[in-house]
């Protein structure tokens, strides 16, 4: 999933160096050090709200992070699950990036 959503900005590595960061305003942070830059805890919080409903503000970098949740929720067929697989697709890529912190 990062692959797909992510690393076309962010980089495959998370490391904010996608081959579309030349069209960007603001260039994608490097995801890998989200918990060295916020005292040494992982934001999981902050991730899934970002993931669910987009930066919301200039504190993120540009509003050119798209907005994942309206998408993940649309993928299922089946409307009565919309909601726990838009909410298992964004733990999972919680948990990844979570994967990838730096040390």
């Amino acid at each position: 999933m990062f692959k797909s959503y992510c690393a076309s900005c962010h980089g495959v590595t998370g490391k904010g160096d996608g081959p579309a960061v030349e069209f960007l305003k603001t260039p994608p942070p490097n995801l890998r050090t989200m918990a060295q830059r916020n005292h040494g805890k992982y934001p999981a919080t902050k991730v899934a709200s970002m993931l669910h409903f987009g930066p919301g503000t200039q504190a993120h970098g540009a509003l050119d992070m798209p907005t994942w949740g309206p998408l993940f929720r649309s993928l299922d067929s089946e409307p009565a699950s919309h909601s726990r697989m838009a909410e298992l697709r964004v733990y999972n890529l919680t948990g990844f990036i979570e994967s990838i912190q730096e040390k």
